[in-house]
């Protein structure tokens, strides 16, 4: 495909202009393949907004789509949903622009300033309040599709515990729906085999390479390209089953069939790839999931053990054999009281879509996300996003 940004439209931004008649950009924060994010002061309420102002390139109606999802998720409170707050969309120079509350900090940055992972207590935090924030885009059968370290936000990091949010929704889809991609390092192996329909399992695979990454400070699959990310995964993982490649219709792009040996399918050599794409193979050693304990630099044996349990049961190569979200807050890994209280309780009576919608016409808040990192995403390999 000809290199996308040769179609976008960019805006003119630059400290101390004025998006609207009350946003003044006050901070360049960070820039992807479909948008600019910015600090803002706003005039109206005297406080500092995040406001994400989005790329238009023809064919990908991102912003409509990241719309259409944060109007559904309007209703929920974002201290109890763990998800982002929307407070505004508007248009500058005839692009779409979204405002939010500004967070502090994403995973990624926060363990990178440590030099090290999360503390056990942290890690049980973040894992009940991203699972809580799953179960409840679960009610309205929407996936996030790009779950990853920049994509949860700590509030402020002057909290104990650490309060986090989802963030960005750029790439999320109704089930049913054609998604759009999902960022190397953190695709399910349904996502590179084209397995259809995908379904909210493909968000708890990508927490559970999250999990890896913010429990060690390294990431698990350290890639670019589908058959080197493929290839990783099998090596963490072992070899999916014959039913499962069975049913990818990309399967025969990265395996071949044949007749003798433990599996029809055999996943090609290197070499193999290399002549039929012309793209070269790359040579990286995974995390496996029973060697995360040696990696974690903090904990007590038994709650790294019941750790990488919650690990394999996320990321199970089966999308049907995976652990759901309230299955994750029922976990033993969880089982112990945090100091801020259990959140299983925001998850079990979770209201239905139609009592959303009655909340709705009573004003309840808007929430939404947006991310602040540069990675590729899948089917555009060179692709990174905001």
């Amino acid at each position: 495909m000809d290199d996308p940004s040769a179609f976008l439209e960019e805006p003119d931004l630059s400290v101390g202009i004025f998006l609207s008649e009350s946003l003044q950009v006050m901070d360049l924060l960070g820039e992807g393949a479909f948008g600019h994010v910015t600090k803002c002061f706003s005039t109206k309420t005297g406080e500092m907004e995040a406001v994400k102002i989005i790329k238009k390139f023809p064919g990908l109606p991102v912003e409509k789509n990241e719309v259409v999802i944060l109007e559904q998720l309007r209703s929920l409170d974002p201290d109890t949903s763990n998800i982002i707050k929307w407070k505004d969309s508007f248009t500058y120079q005839d692009h779409m622009c979204m405002s939010y509350e500004l967070l502090d900090q994403d995973l990624q940055n926060y363990v990178k300033a440590r030099g090290e992972g999360l503390l056990i207590p942290e890690l049980k935090s973040v894992i009940r309040q991203v699972a809580t924030a799953l179960q409840h885009l679960r009610s309205f059968k929407i996936v996030h599709a790009d779950i990853r370290p920049e994509n949860i936000m700590i509030v402020d990091r002057r909290q104990q515990p650490i309060r986090v949010r989802l963030v960005d929704f750029g790439l999320s889809f109704q089930i049913g729906d054609r998604p759009f991609f999902q960022a190397t390092g953190y695709r399910a192996p349904e996502v590179l085999l084209g397995i259809h329909p995908l379904t909210e399992a493909i968000d708890i695979w990508s927490t559970g390479a999250t999990l890896v990454e913010v429990a060690t400070a390294s990431t698990i699959f350290e890639n670019e390209e589908e058959y080197d990310e493929l290839s990783q995964i099998i090596q963490c993982h072992g070899q999916p089953s014959d039913e499962i490649l069975d049913r990818g219709k990309d399967t025969a792009s990265y395996f071949c069939e044949q007749v003798d040996g433990e599996h029809r399918w055999r996943f090609k050599t290197p070499s193999e790839y290399e002549e039929e794409t012309g793209l070269q193979a790359q040579t990286f050693t995974s995390i496996r999931l029973d060697d995360v304990p040696m990696t974690m630099a903090h904990g007590d044996p038994e709650d790294k053990n019941l750790f990488v349990d919650l690990l394999k049961r996320m990321m199970q190569l089966d999308q049907d054999e995976r652990i759901t979200p309230l299955e994750v807050l029922q976990h033993p890994f969880l089982n112990e009281s945090s100091p801020q209280g259990l959140l299983e309780n925001n998850v079990v009576s979770l209201p239905g879509p139609d009592e959303h919608c009655r909340d709705n016409q009573r004003g309840a808040l808007k929430t939404t996300s947006l991310t602040f990192a540069q990675r590729s995403v899948a089917f555009l390999p060179d692709w990174s996003d905001c």
